[in-house]
This record gives C-alpha cells, sequence and structure tokens, in this order.
C-alpha cells in the first residue's frame, strides 16, 4: 500500500474545481499512482469574487472563512473517502485568488510529473479551448492527463496505450515503460504518413506494437478516431514539443489535424513532455 511507502517515481496533481469532470480526474489519478509507483497531491484555487458578495471589508473577510470551512470540509470528505477506498495517502491543499496565477505558481512550487485534469461534458466540442486546459498546457512542462468523461473507468493495470505520432523523448518513453510493465495487450502506434518511420522512430523494440498508418486526406481525423474506438484502445498518448510538425503541441497550441481527432474522443489522454 502506498500508506507504507517512501519512495514515489511520480509526482501527481489533480487540479479540481469539485465538479464531477474532477472527481473523474481524482480517481484516475489513484489508479494511475497504482500502476507507476506514485504519490497524489491535489490543489482546489478559488476567485474571491466568486465568494465575496459585498463591497465593506469586514463582511468579505467573514465571507471568505465561511466559504473556506465549508469548502475545506467538503474537500477533506472527498480526500477521505479516497483514502479509504484505495488504501493512499492524498495530500491537499486549497487557496484563493487568481486561478489561473495561482495554479502556475502552486505547480512551480511542487513540479509535478503528471497533472491531471478532468474534461468537462460541455466542453467536449472543442475542450482544448477551455481556459484552464488550454493554460496548463501552454505554460507548464509537465505531463498532463485530461481524464475521460466516464466513471466506470477501466484499471491503468495491462492498460490498451496508443500513440499519436513517431517521436517520443526519454521521459515519455518511461512513462509507456512504465504502463506497460506489466501489460499483455499491444502498444498501437497512430499516425500519419510512413508506416516504416512510425515503427522504427517511436517503438524501437517493435514486440508487441501495432502500427496503423493514415495517408492525408477528407476523411483521415475520423478514421483515426474509428479506429481507436474499434480497437479498444484506453489511453491516447500525444508527445509534446514534438518534431513531427504534425503533433504540434507547442505554447498551448494544438494544430490540425491532432486537435480534430482530440476532440472525438472520449478517453483519457495523455500529453508527453
Amino acid at each position: 500500500m502506498h500508506t507504507k511507502q517512501s519512495y514515489f517515481k511520480y509526482r501527481l496533481l489533480v487540479l479540481m474545481d469539485l465538479s464531477k469532470a474532477s472527481l473523474v480526474a481524482l480517481d484516475n489519478a489513484i489508479q494511475l499512482a497504482e500502476v507507476v509507483n506514485g504519490n497524489v497531491e491535489v490543489f482546489h484555487v478559488k476567485a474571491p469574487t466568486d465568494v465575496v458578495r459585498y463591497e465593506n471589508q469586514y463582511s468579505a473577510i467573514t465571507e471568505i472563512h465561511e466559504d473556506y470551512h465549508n469548502t475545506m470540509l467538503r474537500l477533506r470528505n472527498i480526500i477521505t473517502n479516497a483514502e479509504k477506498k484505495n488504501h493512499i495517502q492524498i495530500k491537499y491543499q486549497m487557496a484563493y485568488g487568481n486561478i489561473k496565477i495561482a495554479i502556475k505558481e502552486h505547480i512551480d512550487k511542487v513540479q509535478p510529473d503528471i497533472i491531471l485534469l478532468g474534461k468537462r461534458k460541455s466542453k467536449f466540442i472543442d475542450f482544448l479551448s477551455n481556459g484552464i486546459t488550454k493554460f496548463v498546457l501552454k505554460h507548464s512542462t509537465s505531463n498532463i492527463l485530461i481524464a475521460g468523461e466516464s466513471y466506470r473507468f477501466h484499471s491503468y493495470s495491462d492498460i490498451s496505450l496508443g500513440i499519436y505520432g513517431k517521436t517520443l523523448r526519454k521521459h515519455g518513453f518511461q512513462i509507456i515503460n512504465d504502463l506497460n510493465q506489466k501489460g499483455t495487450k499491444p502498444t498501437r502506434i497512430f499516425n500519419i504518413g510512413n508506416k516504416k518511420e512510425s515503427e522504427n522512430e517511436l517503438l524501437p523494440n517493435k514486440r508487441n506494437v501495432v502500427s496503423y498508418v493514415f495517408s492525408e486526406g477528407a476523411n483521415t481525423l475520423d478514421a483515426i478516431a474509428s479506429y481507436v474506438s474499434k480497437t479498444n484502445t484506453q489511453l491516447f498518448c500525444i508527445p509534446r514539443n514534438s518534431t513531427n510538425d504534425r503533433t504540434l503541441l507547442k505554447l498551448g497550441k494544438v494544430e490540425t489535424p491532432i486537435k480534430g481527432v482530440i476532440n472525438k474522443l472520449n478517453i483519457p489522454i495523455l500529453f508527453l513532455r
């Protein structure tokens, strides 16, 4: 159990707004931590303007104190239930301030290996345009996992991995290897271009690797999304700052065609640094 462990390989940070989507992200973090030997931390931030209704300074301070007490109680209950259910220790922290600035400062402070966020259904058409998601992609060098929407999620143990593109950095290789350490399912590569390049450059060890290469065309995005679904791929990995110009996840700017594929998927997506 993680409670008896003094060393963790990965630091996982869950950005929670207490929505159902962020609860799914927390569940993903716990399951992922079990597989890759990680510890989990939760960070929740509120803007004072969302709490304070009165201009009077004393009244404003009172409102913030009351909100802090109520929100921390709710957050503590969520964490306590998760700890009891999964036999894991979870650190948590709450802050008030400009949400984006507070998130960046906390990320800079704790230096997480993986940041987890939830995906709201209302943002599904283009969830990458969500202010916080886009901000974190732009300002963090961590790996970023966007949780799927379903509560009935699979375990990260023996997960079916899919990877987009043909280039992985060293850290990306490490995470893939850790996820696959007890896996029996093939790793699937989805790319647009040359099949030989995809296999040789991405995963030199071709054991248990299946490559799907799509030619460019009007229906390419639909075809990739369809194959991801048909192959029961459970986690879709996308290298960030790839030399593959089709990925182009630089400064939080996600360009076509991969952006179109992302918005068609309803599974967790891991952006690899």
